[in-house]
């Protein structure tokens, strides 16, 4: 259970839901599409699937042209034979021999003779060499063909046959001759089961040895993509960048289309780790001479402010001499704590520790907020604390410096009336989180992106003169140095700091903070 302690009486009406916060990070989507070799491969397969297509169709179109063509010369050779056989054994009354029965005819053969408009004696050779005679209906049919003309085919109750009809040398009756289609399907069928068993064996193979081919060609592409990352997660934002990360030699051969890409990358960060070389040679050069500068300036700031003070003691004065005099004692008060502000930012930047120790955070804040009322009492200062106390490891001047730097911008840049709330509380996994809530007229939205850069200045009608634009950048070099993060939210009538400083084992776990003023 938290407690709520308050140091004015005043009634605030509660503010709308706390927004997200702006500084989270968007979670990231991945783009849709597959990667390179999955699209290699599907081509390849594709490809090699369109010319097998291709390769069977004209395969089984030139193998049915063939045997049809085949299978018509049987045909017309049969018809010979059944026609010279006929003339040869026919009877001296002129009868008709079985057709059937001429030398050479295969299994599945067909003759009919055909007299007077009446089919005599239709029949076929089973495959043990017997005779099967026709159904009267596929009689009609062997009537019903054009005699002399083109082979044809028809369907009758024994399968599918291909007919031809022809005149005997007497050109008195006609001889029809037949022989089954069922040859040449079969072996057409067998061929388009042969050709997709052998099109199917094919790509498998081709997508297993494809795909091993594919992988060990693009793993210099893989190696490429793995450094790129490994750079991506370096922080060259700042400190001192050791930018030693580079494609493997093997894969930067500029013989390849993938090394050129190798080698022109490693370029590419030998430039890049010259720039940043050069940058921080200049930062580092910028931030000794913040460092010396500020450090030179101390001592002749002390003195003129000794000075001051003595002339003012010891000499006597005209009252505009001393309105002057104490003009020139508060200018070289500013001018120090700008001195000092800019030291602290540079022994900061220089990667200067803090001395850490475990401190109590909540009498920390308690302290901090009641030396802001003393300093600004026309605002209402509350304060929401958890049961326990609140321990992390930190400096503890450096701290404190970081609850006045956020409590000194809440009173300087709202009105009198302001309700200032500063809320301790530690979150699984997030440590001890405080956060400075006021119900002011918030920072402006161009401001807010960079409200912690440094000599960031609010608009002149909202600020006060004594300020300087260090405040909060001091304020985040602190908390970055001790391992937290500071963020912030703003919005009209609502504005919230919120500091993260990484925990210890004694602290405690208290109940959420209500989201109110």
């Amino acid at each position: 259970m938290k407690t709520r302690h308050s140091m004015q009486n005043v009634s605030v009406p509660p503010p709308p839901a706390r927004p997200p916060r702006r500084w989270a990070s968007p979670r990231l989507r991945r783009p849709a599409g597959w990667p390179l070799r999955t699209k290699l491969l599907v081509a390849t397969l594709a490809l090699l699937a369109a010319m097998s297509a291709t390769v069977g169709l004209v395969g089984y179109g030139a193998m049915r042209v063939y045997l049809s063509a085949q299978l018509d010369q049987q045909l017309q050779e049969a018809s010979n034979r059944a026609i010279r056989f006929g003339l040869v054994y026919r009877g001296a009354d002129r009868s008709s021999p079985d057709l059937l029965a001429a030398p050479a005819q295969g299994a599945g053969t067909l003759n009919a003779r055909i007299q007077d408009g009446e089919v005599d004696r239709a029949g076929l050779l089973t495959p043990e060499g017997r005779r099967q005679d026709l159904p009267a209906r596929d009689r009609q049919l062997l009537n019903g063909l054009t005699v002399g003309g083109p082979p044809i085919d028809r369907t009758l109750s024994v399968g599918v046959y291909r007919l031809i009809a022809r005149l005997d040398e007497d050109d008195e009756d006609t001889i029809v001759t037949g022989l089954p289609l069922a040859g040449m399907d079969r072996t057409l069928s067998s061929l388009t089961t042969t050709t997709a068993a052998v099109s199917l064996a094919g790509l498998a193979a081709t997508g297993l040895l494809g795909m091993v081919i594919i992988r060990r060609t693009l793993r210099p592409l893989e190696d490429l993509s793995a450094v790129a990352t490994r750079v991506s997660r370096l922080p060259l934002d700042q400190g001192d960048v050791a930018l030693s990360v580079r494609v493997p030699p093997a894969t930067a051969l500029p013989a390849t289309e993938v090394g050129r890409l190798g080698h022109a990358f490693n370029l590419m960060l030998d430039n890049v780790a010259g720039a940043l070389a050069a940058r921080r040679q200049i930062e580092t050069r910028l931030r000794r001479f913040v460092a010396d500068a500020s450090h030179e300036l101390r001592t002749p700031l002390a003195t003129i402010r000794g000075y001051a003070e003595l002339i003012r003691f010891t000499q006597p004065l005209a009252p505009d001499g001393r309105v002057y005099l104490e003009r020139v004692e508060s200018e070289s008060q500013r001018m120090t704590a700008l001195v000092e502000d800019l030291l602290l930012l540079a022994r900061l930047d220089e990667g200067h520790l803090p001395q850490e120790e475990d401190l109590d955070l909540t009498q920390l804040v308690v302290e901090t907020v009641s030396d802001a009322q003393a300093a600004a009492p026309t605002h209402t200062w509350r304060v929401e604390l958890p049961d326990d106390p609140v321990t992390v490891r930190g400096d503890e001047s450096q701290l404190r410096q970081v609850m006045i730097n956020l409590l000194a911008n809440a009173h300087r840049h709202t009105g009198p009336g302001t309700t200032v709330l500063t809320a301790l509380r530690t979150e699984p996994g997030a440590g001890a989180v405080v956060t400075v809530t006021d119900d002011g007229p918030g920072i402006p939205a161009d401001l807010v992106d960079r409200v912690f850069s440094r000599f960031t200045q609010a608009d002149p009608a909202r600020s006060d003169s004594g300020t300087h634009g260090l405040g909060l950048s001091i304020a985040e070099a602190i908390v970055s140095a001790h391992g937290g993060s500071i963020g912030v939210s703003s919005r009209p009538g609502r504005t919230e700091f919120t500091v993260q400083l990484p925990g210890t084992e004694s602290a405690c776990q208290p109940a959420p903070v209500p989201d109110t003023l």
